[in-house]
């Protein structure tokens, strides 16, 4: 090589490292968070899920739901025993008369089986309780580095951290992932995680399944009326294989807008009858919200 060549290579070369080493360069610890990034997030998921455990509140919402099988619109309605939702659109058109009665069937089945309601009660405790799991998880599963702020939240960036021991089976994802962080800091809540795949992800030794590098997900949360946080945006894009080499694809899509605060008592039938009309316009004893987001969020 010309050493005019060779120089100037030699100069881009550490040009970049340059720029690689400041950009990994952590930012200043901001004033009354702990110096230990890990140590902040290990509170602030502390006061997430107590926060979720106290907050009893119901809410009617839009639901705009995309995945490889459906695209779909919903109004739902949250109640104490699990959610109802009427499906307004079905690929963007409105139902034709064959779907809006099999929609209409699904709701009255649910209002009407109580076992149905048990069993859906039980799913979504079963969620809960894996999102719990998954929560506390965090601080240890990663190691976490202040990376600034955008658009009013603080942004921590993290990595795998290596020393960490998956308790179960389905956390095992968490040693291949890296990402992003959002934290709303006034209130101590978590607004946002992003992250990607860095490398496969086998379960049971590659036989029972794989996701594969690349892969990724992003969901957004933000406080939406009387101090209640909820999920707004959700977006998943992973590819893998399962059990027989069968190849899977899990691309999904929500979007939650326009909230509106309902009875923390309603019955599912109360849901039911309320779903027979469009909600109503927000008013000053309806808190109401769009799915609008800052920087970070979808």
């Amino acid at each position: 090589m010309h050493p005019r060549l060779l120089a100037k290579a030699a100069f881009l070369i550490l040009s970049l490292m340059a720029a690689a080493a400041v950009a990994q360069t952590p930012a200043a610890t901001p004033p009354g968070l702990p110096k230990n990034a890990n140590e902040y997030v290990r509170q602030m998921i502390e006061n997430e899920l107590a926060s979720l455990k106290a907050d009893h509140t119901h809410w009617r919402y839009h639901l705009h739901r995309e995945d490889e099988k459906n695209n779909y619109d919903r109004d739902v309605i949250e109640t104490p025993q699990g959610s109802l939702a009427r499906t307004l659109l079905m690929f963007g058109k409105p139902l034709t008369a064959e779907q809006r009665e099999k929609d209409e069937e699904r709701m009255r089945k649910l209002v009407s089986d109580p076992e149905e309601q048990t069993q859906r009660a039980k799913r979504e405790k079963e969620d809960d309780e894996r999102i719990e799991k998954m929560l506390r998880s965090i601080s240890q599963a990663f190691i976490f580095t202040y990376a600034g702020e955008e658009n009013g939240l603080l942004r921590l960036s993290f990595v795998p951290n290596p020393k960490w021991e998956p308790p179960n089976f389905e956390l095992r994802i968490f040693r291949s992932l890296q990402g992003n962080l959002w934290a709303d800091v006034n209130a101590n809540r978590l607004a946002g995680i992003d992250g990607t795949l860095i490398e496969d992800v086998n379960f049971g030794w590659g036989l029972l399944g794989r996701l594969y590098k690349g892969g990724t997900f992003k969901v957004m949360q933000r406080e939406i009326g009387e101090g209640h946080w909820t999920v707004v945006s959700e977006e998943i894009n992973m590819n893998g294989r399962a059990v027989l080499f069968k190849t899977i694809t899990r691309k999904q899509r929500e979007i939650l807008s326009d909230f509106i605060r309902v009875p923390d008592s309603i019955t599912m039938s109360q849901a039911y009858q309320m779903l027979q009309k469009p909600a109503e316009p927000a008013s000053a004893g309806k808190q109401r919200a769009s799915s609008a987001v800052t920087s970070g969020k979808n």
